[in-house]
């Protein structure tokens, strides 16, 4: 993973695996800044002689992108992997309905060797039914919608992602004298002694796992959008 090519956001310099994730990062941290740099087009004036063939391109076009795209997901996102769907997991069930007695948000940021990783859509949604702890897209955002009110934690969210957390591993990247893992909330450092599995996901909890190299700068805050 840490071999693919990296791209950079111009605006604020941080890197990624990804041309997808640099784009899910630019809609999610700088879609401000975009909309307002926005120039309205010149119309052109639209020759119907050569209406086919631009139809014709403009599909061949999507089909390529939409191929490349699935291809490149696959190939560098760490994906959700789901036990017996609808399984009960670390005590949290699968239900047909999202729970809302209980619903609040925290943002996950994985950095590996300064560069971000993805952290997939769709993770605790099996297409059948909704884990408590899950996620709608690729920004980060954690869903905590649960029908009782109780803490949740980190290790919870990563058993129903079906990926390892401990001290000592994320995903496949084990700890090792060059290569710590070192966890962050709200920008404080957790110190190592205690268990990173058992850190309570909190409203707008900005959560930060760094292995190996740091980045120049640790999260300290996740911008949600309104209302979230």
């Amino acid at each position: 993973m840490v071999d693919k090519e990296r791209v950079k956001c111009d605006a604020c310099g941080k890197s990624f695996y990804s041309k997808k994730q640099l784009e899910q990062h630019r809609q999610d941290a700088h879609s401000a800044a975009n909309k307002n740099s926005i120039v309205n087009p010149v119309k052109k004036p639209f020759n119907l002689s050569h209406s086919h063939k631009v139809i014709s391109v403009i599909g061949a076009g999507v089909v390529i992108a939409i191929v490349g795209g699935i291809g490149l997901y696959y190939a560098m996102a760490p994906h959700a992997v789901f036990p017996a769907a609808g399984s009960t997991i670390d005590g949290i069930q699968c239900n047909e309905v999202e729970q809302l007695l209980f619903h609040i948000h925290a943002h996950l940021d994985i950095i590996i060797n300064g560069v971000y990783f993805l952290v997939p859509s769709q993770i605790g949604i099996t297409g059948k039914c909704f884990y408590w702890l899950h996620t709608h897209d690729e920004s980060g955002t954690i869903h905590i919608e649960s029908p009782v009110n109780r803490d949740f934690t980190l290790g919870q969210f990563f058993d129903i992602w079906n990926k390892k957390l401990n001290n000592d591993q994320i995903f496949n990247y084990v700890v090792n004298t060059n290569n710590p893992l070192t966890v962050y909330v709200n920008g404080t450092k957790v110190p190592s002694g205690m268990n990173y599995r058992d850190i309570k996901l909190h409203a707008h909890d900005e959560i930060t796992l760094v292995y190996g190299t740091p980045p120049a700068t640790i999260p300290s805050s996740y911008k949600f959008p309104q209302g979230v």
